[in-house]
């Protein structure tokens, strides 16, 4: 397993102590452990430190874990970012996700739960390395699913990757680079794929003229439609129409 460099920041140095002690008693699988008591602290150590796995408390001094989150997001940092809270209130949990972190738990932390973070880091760093993206692809986390279900409940919508990032409570930048990170896909490739995917099935099950087909998949130009069809698909829509009529005789 691939190790990692690990960053806490809590205020709290019975926290940093912990974690650091189940790291070291568990063996874990991390090469650098660094710590911070408040968030300027902890974005001036990311900087430098270039974690794999961030620790926030949510409530710290100068700049709490959401804004730190944001920051070290806005500069592009690879590292998973996980909130540490004393608050089980859904409203936190929410402006955490929102702001792009990977993983939300609570005070008092367990074992496991660090033991669980650090595996799964670990794991994620050890496929980036190995740049096996069949075996990214087979772990698709539950931010994918929900995409993909939000994709097909509103397949017929103007999709916009913000609408989709507030729906599944993630910054549209988290949400792009994840996607893409564990699919392969750009989220707007992804959307036109099931676009057409749905525009087949109502070519093959309905008799809708070409342009309600288009609308109901989300094209508002049935031009463009035919277009990106026969691109994808590799024949009109009215030809792949016809083809399937004929095999379904």
């Amino acid at each position: 397993m691939h190790d990692i460099r690990v960053l806490v920041a809590d205020d709290e140095s019975t926290v940093r102590t912990f974690i650091q002690t189940v790291i070291n008693k568990e063996k874990m699988p991390v090469s650098a452990f660094a710590e911070a008591e408040n968030g300027v602290d902890a974005v001036r150590i990311a900087r430098d430190f270039k974690p794999d796995l961030v620790f926030l408390d949510i409530r710290m001094p100068g700049l709490d874990g959401i804004q730190v989150a944001e920051i070290l997001l806005a500069d592009e940092s690879k590292a998973n970012v996980v909130i540490v809270s004393a608050y089980n209130e859904f409203e936190y949990a929410r402006a955490a996700f929102k702001a792009g972190v990977d993983d939300y738990i609570l005070k008092p932390i367990r074992p496991e739960e660090v033991m669980e973070v650090i595996k799964k880091t670990a794991e994620k760093c050890e496929m980036v390395c190995g740049n096996d993206t069949n075996q990214l692809s087979i772990k698709t986390p539950t931010l994918v699913k929900a995409v993909i279900d939000y994709v097909e409940e509103n397949v017929s919508r103007q999709l916009q990757l913000r609408d989709i990032a507030r729906a599944v409570f993630v910054s549209p930048c988290h949400l792009s680079r994840t996607f893409k990170y564990l699919t392969g896909q750009s989220i707007v490739d992804y959307i036109q794929e099931q676009r057409l995917v749905k525009a087949s099935e109502l070519l093959t099950t309905t008799d809708f003229s070409i342009t309600e087909v288009a609308g109901r998949v989300g094209f508002n130009d049935a031009a463009y439609f035919a277009t990106c069809f026969k691109n994808k698909i590799g024949t009109t829509p009215m030809q792949y129409r016809k083809i399937q009529e004929i095999k379904n005789k």
